[in-house]
């Protein structure tokens, strides 16, 4: 007898419980799903800011390319012109009549102090006066401005993007050889 009212009670028990979830397990899920999609859309803008990245480079070597055929050389720049969008040793100003305008020239990754600037990469200024085609090995022409100082952080997850005399755009760990040295 005991036994049976033991059962009946457990019975209606279990006729009182709902299946489903908890309040606190549907938080939990929100919040992990949540943080996968943040992570996914960091992810995801990191590389769609590397890739235009890229972009801005390889235009900016196309209006080298027209530069070079028109003038026979490449421009005479500074390594970064103390105002980018009007003097005339900056490759903005350079390029302007050769389709390089807009913000090309600016990487997108980089914080939005240094966008301002509307330059933000450097350049080898070596390659002042030289051929953009030189029988030597491809030699870098741009990178973002961050690889001049180790303490500030690499623009596109720990890599940098570089611009080498062939027309490469390179993702690269290190700062081009030779950059800190100019």
């Amino acid at each position: 007898m005991l036994v049976m009212a033991f059962c009946a009670h457990k019975n209606r028990f279990r006729a009182n419980q709902r299946s489903g979830f908890t309040l606190i397990e549907l938080i939990v899920v929100v919040l992990l799903l949540a943080c996968i999609g943040s992570i996914i859309y960091f992810f995801a803008n990191q590389v769609m800011m590397r890739k235009k990245c890229k972009r801005n480079l390889r235009a900016i070597y196309t209006a080298l390319e027209l530069y070079e055929i028109d003038r026979g050389t490449l421009p005479r720049l500074a390594l970064f012109p103390d105002d980018p969008k009007q003097d005339n040793d900056s490759i903005v100003v350079a390029l302007k009549p050769y389709g390089g305008s807009g913000d090309i020239y600016v990487c997108p990754a980089l914080p939005a102090y240094h966008r301002a600037l509307g330059l933000t990469y450097i350049w080898n200024v070596n390659l002042n006066g030289r051929k953009l085609q030189s029988p030597d090995k491809p030699t870098w022409m741009l990178v973002e401005m961050s690889a001049l100082s180790s303490s500030v952080p690499k623009p596109h997850l720990g890599r940098y993007n570089v611009l080498y005399t062939d027309g490469r755009v390179v993702k690269a760990k290190e700062p081009p050889p030779g950059l800190r040295d100019l």
